[in-house]
């Protein structure tokens, strides 16, 4: 799999119609990043169009929309959701909607709850496959998960930028809250 292409590198798309394999789109523009819904939605369509164009069938194109950090920013998880749905729709079911899923939690604590509500929405979504990791993300489980309720309906407030700066989730973490999905915080220091 070659990851990735993106309207920066289009080249990249003649190297994977060489190596005859699948190939990772991004939503990516051509001198940065995108910075909303639209703008993931357009550049990841263009360059899925061109991976077409190119020869390259659809079964063979996993695009990812970006998956941005929410502690940067609480609209970039319903971007990055929005833009999962979007693809979905426009490319059909033989497309493969992927991400970086744990890249939602960078620099918040209790990342365990986030990335787990965060990939049962993208799920839900319309995602079919993501970068996780093996073994902090028990697949079961995010299948059972219920963004609407408890624990999981905070991460989900954090991820929807509900949850300003993602206020209520860290104080429920600091509190202790999640201990019984196994998200604790260290001990604090005695002086």
């Amino acid at each position: 799999m070659l990851n990735s292409a993106s309207l920066e590198r289009r080249s990249a798309l003649e190297l994977a119609v060489v190596a005859g394999g699948p190939v990772v789109v991004t939503a990516a523009g051509a001198t940065g990043m995108p910075q909303d819904v639209e703008g993931r939605v357009a550049n990841a369509s263009a360059m899925v169009e061109a991976a077409l164009a190119a020869g390259i069938d659809i079964a063979d194109i996993y695009v990812d929309p970006l998956i941005f950090p929410i502690s940067v920013d609480g609209a970039f998880g319903s971007h990055a959701l929005d833009a999962i749905r979007m693809l979905r729709e426009r490319f059909g079911p033989d497309i493969h909607v992927t991400g970086g899923m744990s890249n939602v939690s960078f620099g918040i604590p209790g990342r365990k709850l986030i990335n787990e509500a965060f990939l049962r929405m993208a799920i839900d979504a319309g995602a079919d496959s993501g970068i996780v990791d093996p073994v902090a993300t028990d697949l079961e489980q995010v299948r059972s998960v219920d963004v609407d309720r408890g624990a999981y309906a905070l991460a989900r407030d954090a991820i929807l930028g509900v949850d300003v700066s993602c206020r209520a989730f860290l104080r429920a973490y600091r509190a202790g809250e999640f201990a019984q999905y196994g998200v604790v915080p260290p001990a604090r220091r005695v002086a």
